[in-house]
């Protein structure tokens, strides 16, 4: 049976601003919820010290929060909730599957206008440089192996080919272009 670290906690309705963060610290760890208030992670020390120390901080704000390990009685349980960290690992890396796929669609279609500027290079940089972060917070939280990952590793690598491809192409046009005309030294 898999050890699993537990968290169970009761926040006030309001400010709405502690329930709120609390949810979303624990989406960023990559929690699988087991009921409304209660969820777990696999049981690391190093995820433990992440909750202890969200704990503490929810604690400090009027929060109840409990913090323990535990294990399932029955194997079958162990693989369900490992499916549904799957399943959700799986969902976020098709957001990046989607996001990558927007950036070829948007390079094709300035492609396709023959709209090449600098500037569209240095966005889709940073487009693919939020994505490149994204996919590391994803990777860092797949603790079960989810079958997405191959696809959006795959779905970056064709992102990077096509703005590679139009960086090239826009180079190829501006690189030579003359951005201001001297004038030219006429002898007599």
């Amino acid at each position: 049976m898999k050890t699993w670290l537990a968290v169970t906690y009761k926040v006030p309705t309001e400010p709405s601003r502690t329930r709120v963060y609390l949810w979303r610290k624990l989406k960023e760890l990559g929690v699988v919820y087991l009921q409304q208030g209660t969820a777990v992670l696999p049981m690391t020390e190093v995820l433990l010290a992440q909750v202890l120390a969200l704990k503490a901080e929810v604690v400090s704000s009027g929060g109840e929060v409990l913090v323990g390990r535990m294990e399932f009685v029955e194997e079958e349980d162990d693989a369900r909730v490992i499916a549904v960290f799957q399943l959700q690992r799986n969902g976020d890396y098709d957001e990046i599957v989607d996001q990558c796929e927007r950036l070829v669609y948007e390079l094709d279609r300035e492609t396709e206008k023959e709209k090449f500027a600098y500037a569209e290079i240095e966005e889709n940089e940073t487009e693919l440089a939020r994505i490149h972060k994204w996919m590391e917070r994803i990777v860092a939280r797949d603790w079960f192996a989810a079958s997405g990952h191959a696809r959006a590793q795959q779905a970056i690598e064709d992102a990077e080919k096509r703005s590679g491809t139009y960086t090239e192409e826009v180079e190829c046009r501006e690189g030579h272009a003359v951005d201001v005309n001297s004038p030219h030294d006429t002898h007599s």
